[in-house]
């Protein structure tokens, strides 16, 4: 998803007070009364009566100067508990900066019930508040916004930035008087100096689920036709998404385009489209590619619309007498992967290049071979395997692994894990070593989790390795580690739950107490829920009263997992009030959540606020599903897909692109195979591309 709005930055830290008097501040919610303002300034202790008064006193800020008006990330912690008071001090708050900091709060926020307030601030005469809140209203899309949004768009004495930001805060609202506005900006003359077209063509891609669907291709192609670059790239986007024939005829002079850009985008529309009229431009093109992306795009096109055009093509360039497009014409075979690749392969392993030699062993590696084909290539390759080029050698060994059934270990152990000096080559040993791990090889045990604890081989690929088969030791080793600031190795942990590990995690969340929102205190929370120790409960339900909000959910979450029921309502009361903007962190933290108890707790809450009509907290909330239960959670993500708000289908896009367990894959693909609506499907191929 193209998100629109910017992160305001991180919570406020807590000023470190001395221990005794930070407990006692600490674990009194914002509320509770002066106790907690003991040993503070006098500026100070204002400042906090002043965020107390804020979700109960609607006119707290109406009076307040900018220099004392709380940071954005504080107001922002307190969540759409604060949106009544920042609504009156947009409308009433005589400074200016003031007003535009509550707008970009109120944007932050995403709450909709300020959209009568914000809807009347169009017309506040200073552009930098009138900027503020165009944001806010793109960051809430409304149909209630579309009228006042236009009327302000077509004065003409209306600042630039602010008219093409109006223009990007249409393209959110699912409406078609959008629709016909955005149209109207796209066919327009430009201004001179203004050119909002490439604008207006985004935002009315957005909303392309209400339009014929002939009159979007007509407009792409249209688009494709215009004499502004931004605007024709952003088309040949949209042209390989729509793959609609009749594209074809405005994407072929695009290849000669001296924009590499766009040249490349339009041969990648082309192969998508699979016109076999386009064919003949791009043979004729082949032979005067230059560089290795545009050469991978005319073979993909090609390989698409006319198999035995590309091969007969591709043999020709294999023999090119550069070496450098000989060496990409073995590279592109391998990524076809077809075995129809094979005999040009290995023709190439007899170049006089060593380089070119090399690209066509990998790309061996990559073909899909069965039978007497793969017998040939493993039969070419073993010679290889005692290379003197040392790159040629790896590259033999590695397709030999990846051919052979079962694998070749041995080899990949002996000749290039221990047969290598590591003093010249240890980048080649850490690849082998990574390769047997995935191989479940326990001869490189001992060097993975050094190359881990060294912060030299990524967490996530090696976790099974150490948790499917744990040793003390090692354990002991990542739990050291963990204490000393390897944090991504909690996860580890919390499967591997080694003696004394919700000690150190108990004791780290009291050391940094005084800081309830810094990383110690957030990643000691989610080691505590992780571990699974009900003797830690009562400390972490203490660090529920903070008044920082990432630390109250993750002790509530920690509360949760670690059998305490009622944590589920208020975890979920919690996403109710929390900043939009927030959410994506919060379903991040809930998806750790693995207990099937809590799970059983949360889930119905959850399902109940996937039906929310404010899109963020609904997809939120889907996404938690779909990480626990893939399967079933995925019908609402189709939905969303096929959603009249365009908010909705870029929230599950967004949700679908950054969830990537593989039974999500499958899921699309038995969607995208029943699927009969264009739009849906579009979206689903796009996102099948990104995943590979």
């Amino acid at each position: 998803m193209k998100t629109r709005r910017r992160w305001l930055g991180p919570l406020l830290l807590l000023a470190a007070l001395a221990p005794a008097a930070i407990v006692a501040v600490q674990t009194a919610a914002i509320g509770t009364g002066q106790a907690e303002d003991e040993g503070l300034s006098e500026p100070e202790r204002a400042r906090r009566r002043l965020l107390r008064s804020i979700p109960s006193d609607a006119s707290v800020l109406i009076n307040v100067p900018y220099r004392d008006l709380p940071s954005s990330p504080e107001l922002v912690n307190l969540g759409k508990r604060s949106t009544r008071a920042l609504e009156r001090c947009l409308a009433d708050n005589v400074e200016v900066d003031a007003r535009a900091r509550c707008a970009i709060v109120l944007e932050a926020l995403g709450d909709r019930r300020a959209l009568g307030t914000l809807q009347t601030a169009l017309a506040d005469w200073e552009p930098a508040v009138r900027f503020r809140v165009v944001k806010a209203l793109e960051a809430m899309p409304d149909p209630s916004s579309v009228a006042p949004l236009i009327k302000l768009f077509e004065r003409k004495d209306e600042e630039v930035f602010i008219r093409t930001e109006i223009v990007r805060a249409l393209g959110t609202i699912s409406d078609k008087r959008v629709v016909t506005q955005l149209r109207k900006v796209l066919a327009e003359k430009p201004d001179a100096g203004l050119d909002l077209r490439p604008v207006a063509f985004e935002s009315l891609w957005t909303q392309r689920h209400l339009m014929n669907r002939n009159t979007l291709i007509a407009d792409v192609a249209s688009a494709l036709k215009s004499d502004n670059t931004e605007l024709v790239l952003a088309a040949t986007f949209a042209a390989a998404e729509l793959r609609a024939p009749k594209l074809t005829s405005a994407l072929v002079p695009l290849m000669e385009s001296p924009n590499a850009e766009i040249a490349n985008k339009a041969i990648y529309a082309l192969g998508h489209i699979g016109d076999k009229t386009a064919t003949k431009a791009l043979l004729a093109r082949l032979p005067e590619v230059r560089e290795s992306r545009m050469l991978n795009n005319l073979a993909f096109a090609l390989e698409r619309l006319d198999k035995n055009a590309f091969y007969a093509e591709i043999g020709k360039t294999i023999e090119h007498k550069q070496a450098v497009i000989r060496l990409n014409s073995a590279f592109v075979l391998g990524d076809v992967a077809h075995a129809s690749g094979l005999p040009l392969l290995q023709q190439a392993l007899g170049d006089a290049s060593d380089f070119v030699r090399t690209s066509a062993v990998a790309a061996m590696g990559k073909l899909t071979l069965e039978g007497s084909a793969r017998d040939a290539a493993l039969a070419a390759l073993t010679p290889l395997a005692d290379a003197a080029n040392l790159s040629l050698k790896e590259e033999a060994i590695y397709a030999l692994h990846a051919l052979t059934p079962g694998g070749r270990a041995d080899l990949v152990h002996d000749r290039l894990y221990a047969g290598l000096d590591p003093s010249r080559h240890g980048a080649s040993i850490r690849r082998a070593a990574l390769a047997l791990g995935k191989a479940g090889d326990g001869r490189v045990r001992e060097y993975l989790l050094r190359c881990v604890l060294s912060y030299g081989c990524d967490v996530d690929p090696l976790a099974g390795t150490f948790t499917k088969v744990p040793r003390s030791a090692d354990t002991g080793r990542i739990l050291l580690a963990w204490t000393r600031g390897q944090r991504r190795l909690g996860d580890w942990l919390s499967v591997l739950r080694p003696a004394g590990a919700s000690s150190l995690a108990a004791s780290i969340l009291r050391d940094s107490w005084a800081l309830p929102a810094s990383t110690d205190s957030i990643d000691a929370l989610r080691l505590l829920g992780g571990l699974g120790d009900t003797g830690a409960t009562d400390l972490v339900l203490q660090r529920s009263t903070t008044t920082e909000v990432k630390a109250r959910l993750a002790s509530l979450i920690a509360a949760g997992r670690l059998g305490h029921a009622p944590a589920g309502a208020s975890v979920v009361a919690e996403l109710d009030n929390l900043a939009a903007e927030s959410l994506p962190d919060a379903v991040r933290a809930l998806t750790d959540v693995v207990e099937p108890g809590f799970r059983g707790v949360l889930d119905p809450l959850l399902v109940e606020r996937t039906k929310s009509a404010t899109p963020e907290l609904a997809m939120g909330a889907a996404a938690v599903r779909l990480a626990w239960q893939p399967d079933a959670g995925f019908m609402r993500f189709l939905e969303a897909l096929s959603s009249s708000n365009a908010q909705e289908r870029e929230l599950g896009e967004y949700y679908l692109k950054r969830n990537k367990d593989e039974r999500i894959t499958w899921a699309m693909r038995r969607a995208l195979a029943r699927e009969e609506r264009k739009d849906v499907r579009d979206r689903l191929r796009v996102l099948l591309d990104d995943r590979g």
